[in-house]
C-alpha cells in the first residue's frame, strides 16, 4: 500500500448568497483554481433547514450559525498563494465584498487523514491499524514565505 500524502484544507465560513455564490463565484473560482492546481475546491452549504436537522438531532455541540464554508484542498502552499494573486481571482473578492461580513468570517488550515472513501477504506493497513505519518511527521508543516495577497 503506498504511504498517504498530506493534504492540505482551507476552509472558511462565510454569510452568503446561495444563487451567487453557486451559479457565479463558484464557477469562476473553480476555473482559476484549476490553472493553479488546487486539487479540490468545494461549497458546503449550511441552510435554516439543515441546522433545523442539526439541532433536531440534539447533538452535543453548537449549530454554526454560518451560511456557507468553502474548501480548498491542496498539497503546495505556492499554489494557493498564486490563486490569491489572480487578477481575475481579486476581481471576484471584490465583486462578492458587498456580501461578505469579514467580522463574521473565520477560517481554519488543517490537514486531511481519510480512511473511508467511496464507501470502502482506506489508509488502514492489513492489521487494521491506520496507515497515517505519525502526527510529528504531519505537524511539520512551517511556514508560507509570504502573505496571501490582499484582495478585499
Amino acid at each position: 500500500m503506498a504511504k498517504p500524502e498530506c493534504v492540505l484544507r482551507l476552509a472558511g465560513s462565510y454569510r452568503q448568497f446561495h444563487d451567487y455564490l453557486s451559479h457565479r463565484h463558484g464557477v469562476e473560482c473553480a476555473k482559476i483554481h484549476e490553472k493553479y492546481g488546487i486539487l479540490k475546491y468545494q461549497m458546503a452549504f449550511n441552510t435554516t433547514s439543515t441546522r433545523t436537522l442539526a439541532e433536531s438531532m440534539k447533538l452535543p455541540y453548537p449549530v454554526s450559525s454560518h451560511d456557507m464554508e468553502i474548501e480548498y484542498y491542496f498539497r503546495d502552499v505556492a499554489a494557493l498563494l498564486a490563486v490569491s494573486a489572480d487578477a481575475d481571482f481579486k476581481r471576484l473578492h471584490v465583486e462578492c465584498e458587498p456580501y461578505v461580513d469579514l467580522a463574521a468570517t473565520s477560517v481554519t488550515l488543517t490537514w486531511i487523514e481519510v480512511y473511508l472513501e467511496d464507501g470502502r477504506l482506506v489508509n488502514v493497513d492489513k492489521e487494521g491499524k491506520s496507515a497515517q505519518p505519525s502526527f510529528q511527521e504531519l505537524a511539520d508543516i512551517g511556514v508560507a514565505e509570504g502573505p496571501v495577497a490582499k484582495y478585499y
